[in-house]
């Protein structure tokens, strides 16, 4: 995972698109008002591999959100207080995963990276291969909910513009 830097042009990007209230962003309006096309595409590419932002389709990024889902129930009921990070999290919900939260996950912090958690458990043999192989399925599917859902979005409402 890349680490960004405050006050370069993903950060600022970042924060403009968090602040605009947002849920996705077409690459092609930010030409323009954040330099020539090469530039906006570097600087989202690097939103990508930090997984600020989760490409839909070519062109339109989908705005995670900077904040913990609500899960169905404390799967870390024995340390209550404890604060998890992001991976974490998401391995203790995919240990006893329900739909629900899954899902949730992936609308926090992108399916790729819930993707990558659930790959790293199978190989690690902490989740058994075929409930690895199921949770893929559905991560698939729900990618792809996410996707129908960014292309229904009004384009001016939901839309990110220069």
């Amino acid at each position: 995972m890349a680490t960004l830097m405050n006050g370069t042009l993903p950060m600022r990007l970042l924060h403009d698109l968090r602040r605009s209230g947002a849920a996705t962003v077409a690459s092609g309006t930010l030409v323009g008002r954040y330099g020539p096309a090469s530039t906006v595409s570097r600087a989202l590419r690097k939103l990508v591999a930090a997984e600020k932002i989760e490409p839909i389709q070519r062109g339109l990024y989908r705005i995670l959100p900077d904040q913990q889902p609500r899960l169905a129930f404390n799967r870390a009921w024995s340390n209550p207080s404890g604060t998890f990070d992001a991976d974490h999290l998401i391995a203790m919900t995919l240990a006893r995963p329900t739909f629900r939260d899954v899902a949730r996950l992936c609308k926090s912090y992108g399916v790729g990276r819930v993707r990558r958690v659930l790959n790293d458990l199978e190989t690690d043999r902490e989740v058994p291969s075929v409930l690895a192989s199921e949770w893929r399925y559905r991560l698939t599917n729900i990618e792809k909910g996410f996707r129908d859902a960014a292309r229904r979005l009004p384009a001016g409402r939901n839309q990110a513009a220069a």
